[in-house]
């Protein structure tokens, strides 16, 4: 490790702000010894911020769950070891919705997550750390999983760009799961030009000849919010409900309330949302890419947060998910960019990434 990048890593640590609640674990030893095998590739120097859903080798891993509080892996997430051999640097693991299960970016554990522009909101979540740390200019990049939208919201509640890959793009292995049919990688940057780097892509299509067909000249398609959540809902219970019940101490009221929804018919689900894809597709057969809202209103407060908390009621996250489910039943990849009429997302189909990425930086450019 070279003196500048001990110094970065060492500044970073230090621009910590507890009071934003974007970490969990930090161990300046084992991050300075990780940085020292940095092998200069090409995220040289780029330091990162890892949720805590993620396993990462001799750095405790605890799920947002207290069930996992001395719980620290033998090996690292495939994906996050390639980010290590091309020269990133994994600053510390950060704070998230129990085990992923929620957008409010508020743990009962390891406390409140807080948007640096304005603590008085949260981030959302559940990758609301990641999204914390990079806003605060902590670290570079921000790593998380998109389930139903949790890169997505918190960029957007953040004002950062957040990138959530295509079902299947990036192995989920040594992360743990949630929804293994909805669950994606994702990641965060204050740019779009490192998110380009993390992907590996090495040039972005220009951006011309834009024709836009507004929302209001669409049919609309109405995706069914409800079949998603019935399969949804079914691979978290399979997951979590058995544990849940037999040690309920260890899990945060929130998700004892979420767990007691009932699941809901799981084939005739898979029926409502196999025609929805279908059609979704043949109504946008010559659209390339697709622009909507992340969520409506603005970032939730912590006030609103709080009392749906007290109060055993999702009011506050069912606004934030109405939208960004859509990328993650199709599996496509979508990317939350702020722009000057608010946060946006970009949705393509597997493939058109590059062109994503432009359009979010032609988009964002306007700001």
């Amino acid at each position: 490790m070279t003196v500048s990048t001990r110094a970065k890593v060492l500044a970073a640590l230090d621009r910590i702000d507890p009071h934003l609640g974007a970490f969990i674990t930090v161990d300046p030893d084992t991050t300075v010894r990780r940085a020292s095998a940095e092998p200069g590739g090409r995220l040289s120097g780029v330091t990162v911020a890892v949720k805590d859903l993620i396993d990462t080798a001799g750095l405790r891993t605890t799920y947002g769950s207290p069930r996992y509080r001395y719980h620290t892996p033998t090996t690292t997430a495939p994906f996050v070891a390639r980010l290590e051999r091309d020269g990133a640097i994994v600053l510390g693991k950060t704070n998230l919705n129990e085990f992923a299960y929620g957008v409010s970016g508020y743990n009962p554990h390891y406390g409140m997550m807080r948007t640096p522009a304005d603590p008085d909101r949260t981030p959302g979540g559940s990758s609301g750390g990641s999204a914390v740390a990079v806003a605060a200019g902590v670290c570079d990049l921000g790593v998380g999983t998109d389930t139903s939208g949790s890169v997505r919201i918190p960029a957007a509640c953040c004002g950062i760009f957040g990138f959530k890959c295509a079902n299947g793009a990036v192995s989920m292995s040594g992360v743990h799961p949630l929804s293994p049919r909805n669950d994606s990688i994702g990641y965060f940057a204050r740019d779009v030009a490192l998110i380009q780097r993390v992907l590996g892509i090495s040039a972005l299509p220009p951006v011309t000849d834009l024709r836009v067909e507004e929302f209001d000249d669409l049919e609309p398609t109405g995706m069914p919010l409800d079949a998603h959540w019935v399969l949804f809902r079914h691979e978290a219970y399979t997951i979590h409900k058995a544990q849940a019940a037999k040690t309920p101490e260890e899990y945060g009221d929130d998700l004892h309330t979420k767990m007691s929804r009932p699941v809901g018919d799981v084939p005739a689900a898979e029926k409502v949302l196999n025609r929805w894809r279908d059609e979704f597709d043949r109504r946008l057969r010559d659209v390339d890419l697709v622009v909507m809202p992340v969520f409506p209103g603005e970032a939730p407060t912590v006030a609103e947060v709080m009392r749906d908390y007290r109060d055993g009621t999702l009011t506050t996250s069912e606004r934030l998910l109405s939208i960004t489910p859509i990328a993650n039943a199709l599996g496509w990849p979508a990317f939350a960019v702020p722009t000057p009429e608010g946060p946006r997302q970009i949705l393509g189909r597997p493939g058109t990434e590059p062109s994503i990425l432009a359009l979010g930086a032609r988009l964002s450019a306007r700001a």
